[in-house]
C-alpha cells in the first residue's frame, strides 16, 4: 500500500525538473502538502525548516558564490548518499521519518542545483563549472530515481547509490579545479606573511604526528620548523636578487605544495630560487 507521504516526493520530483522560471517554489508545495502517518496523525512539514539553501544571500565576488554553491551542492549530495546508504537494508524505505529526510534534503539539494545554475563563470572557472553541471545533473538523476522508488513503494534504488557516489567525486573534482584556477590566477602576487597562530598550529601537527610530544624528537622537529620559519620571512626578491614576479611564483609553489612542513617549504624556495639564478 502508497504511502500518503509520497505526495511530496512526487512534487519535489515534478519540480526538479521543471525550469527556475516555474511559479511556484519546491518549499510553497511542500508547505501545503501533509504527510499521513499509519495511525492517520497528519504533520505538517515547516518550509521554513528546509529552506536553508535558497535563503541564502551570497556577498562577494562571482567566484565565490560558485565556490559557496558548490558547497552547497556537495553538501546536500553526501546528504542524499547518507539516506541513501540508511536504506540498503530496506528497513528504513518504509519509515516516514526517513522519507521526510529525503523530502528536506531533496529541497535542499534542488535549491542549491538552481542557485549554481546562476553562475556565469568567467573563463578561468570554465572548466570547474562544466564539472559542475555534470555533477549537477548526477545528484538530480540520482534523487530522481529515489524518488519513482519511493512513489513505486519499491525499495530499487541501486543505481540513485552509484549516481550520488559519481555525483560526490564529480563535485569534489569541480572543488579541486576551483583550487587550480585560483592558485594560477594569485601565483605571481606577493605569498601573504605567515600568520604565528597558525604556524604554530602546523608545526605542532606535523611534528606531533612523527613524535611523541616533549620528546627530543619533538622538540628538535619543532625548532627546524621554527628556523625555517624564520627563514622564510627573512627572504624577499632584493634579498635574493630576483625579480619580484620570480620569487612570487617560487614561495606560491612551495607554499603550496608544502603547506603543512616549513622547513620543506625553506628548503624548496632555497632550491629553485639557486636554480632560477643559474638560468
Amino acid at each position: 500500500m502508497k504511502h500518503s507521504g509520497i505526495l511530496i516526493s512526487l512534487a519535489i520530483s515534478a519540480l526538479v525538473v521543471t525550469p527556475a522560471t516555474a511559479q511556484q517554489s519546491l518549499g510553497d508545495v511542500a508547505g501545503s502538502i501533509k504527510l499521513k502517518r499509519p495511525q492517520g496523525e497528519s504533520i505538517v512539514i515547516d518550509q521554513n525548516s528546509v529552506k536553508t539553501t535558497r535563503g541564502r544571500i551570497s556577498i562577494g565576488t562571482e567566484s565565490d558564490f560558485f565556490r559557496d554553491t558548490l558547497g552547497d551542492c556537495l553538501t546536500e549530495t553526501r546528504a542524499l548518499h547518507g539516506l541513501l546508504m540508511e536504506a540498503r537494508a530496506g528497513e528504513a524505505f518504509y519509515q516516514e521519518e526517513w522519507r521526510a529526510q529525503v523530502q528536506e534534503v531533496g529541497l535542499r539539494l534542488d535549491g542549491a542545483r538552481e542557485e549554481l545554475a546562476l553562475v556565469s563563470p568567467d573563463e578561468r572557472y570554465e572548466d570547474a563549472y562544466g564539472l559542475a553541471e555534470m555533477a549537477s545533473t548526477t545528484a538530480g538523476d540520482a534523487l530522481g530515481i529515489l524518488l519513482g522508488a519511493i512513489e513505486q513503494n519499491r525499495p530499487v534504488f541501486s543505481e540513485a547509490r552509484r549516481l550520488s557516489e559519481e555525483a560526490i567525486r564529480t563535485f569534489e573534482r569541480a572543488q579541486k579545479a576551483i583550487g587550480v584556477a585560483t592558485r594560477e590566477e594569485t601565483a605571481q602576487e606577493p605569498a601573504p606573511m605567515i600568520n604565528p597562530i597558525e604556524a604554530n598550529q602546523v608545526m605542532t601537527a606535523y611534528c606531533g604526528g612523527r613524535y611523541e610530544q616533549g620528546s627530543d624528537g619533538f622538540n628538535s622537529c619543532i625548532a627546524e620548523q621554527r628556523a625555517a620559519v624564520d627563514a622564510i620571512a627573512g627572504r624577499s626578491a632584493p634579498s635574493v636578487r630576483l625579480d619580484a614576479t620570480a620569487f612570487n611564483l617560487i614561495r606560491n609553489d612551495c607554499r603550496f605544495e608544502w603547506s603543512n612542513n616549513y622547513a620543506e617549504q625553506n628548503r624548496c624556495e632555497q632550491r629553485r630560487i639557486a636554480a632560477k639564478r643559474t638560468q
